[in-house]
């Protein structure tokens, strides 16, 4: 508990930041699948991404499994993303970043901290609404394939 409450803070203290200074920042929300929690899950989830400058943005998430067998599972990811193609409509980027999964049964608990590689592509519904598809891998002793689709408002 007191982990999931400091992934909180530092995600809230990431939108504070974000919002004290110039650019463009948007919130929202995560839809995917992990390959290898609990044999293949689906999660929910939300996300903040700050735009350092339009090539590059900062991505922070937190994903909730679906709760299976009372097994509760969510990971912390903090993801790079170079756009190197972009258009008016949508733009590509390849991404790198950090993770930390959590899972629960019962008594017993474990983290793991991996890294994520991959790459997504986001379009731009109009100036504030964007919607996205992403694939990446959470490589740690337990890896894992992570297929997700995002929609996002931007400020």
């Amino acid at each position: 508990m007191k982990k999931l409450f400091l992934a909180i803070v530092v995600c809230l203290l990431g939108v504070v930041g974000a919002q004290a200074q110039e650019g463009k920042w948007g919130v929202g929300l995560n839809l995917g699948y992990g390959t290898n929690v609990l044999g293949g899950q689906g999660f929910l989830g939300g996300r903040v991404l700050y735009d350092i400058d339009p090539r590059f943005d900062v991505v922070g998430s937190f994903n909730r499994y679906f709760k299976e067998h009372g097994v509760k599972m969510w990971d912390v990811n903090a993801d790079f993303h170079w756009n190197v193609y972009r258009q008016e409509l949508f733009e590509v980027y390849p991404l790198v970043g950090l993770t930390l999964l959590h899972g629960k049964a019962g008594s017993y608990k474990d983290n793991w901290f991996g890294v994520n590689l991959g790459a997504g592509i986001m379009f731009n519904i109009n100036d504030r609404w964007k919607i996205g598809a992403e694939m990446k891998g959470q490589i740690m002793s337990d890896s894992q394939f992570v297929p997700m689709i995002s929609a996002m408002y931007r400020f």
